[in-house]
């Protein structure tokens, strides 16, 4: 669990505590992988406000990464 305003910030915490973690998440630039999508609750942060989105007591953020295959 984590205590941030915005995405952007839940994802700095994490370089912080989880770095590994967060190097599957984001790449060397601080930008979020292609291949991996973030929801707040149920909605895209990339049709909200992407990092900035902000994030209330009680908010969910998913991380997804993306599958594809045969």
């Amino acid at each position: 669990m984590l205590s941030a305003s915005t995405v952007g910030e839940a994802l700095q915490l994490m370089a912080a505590n989880h770095p590994a973690i967060y190097q599957g998440i984001c790449d060397e630039t601080g930008a979020v992988r292609r291949h991996v999508h973030l929801f707040v609750n149920s909605d895209f942060v990339h049709d909200r406000e992407g990092l900035d989105t902000p994030l209330a007591p009680g908010d969910v953020l998913s991380l997804m990464p993306a599958v594809s295959g045969g």
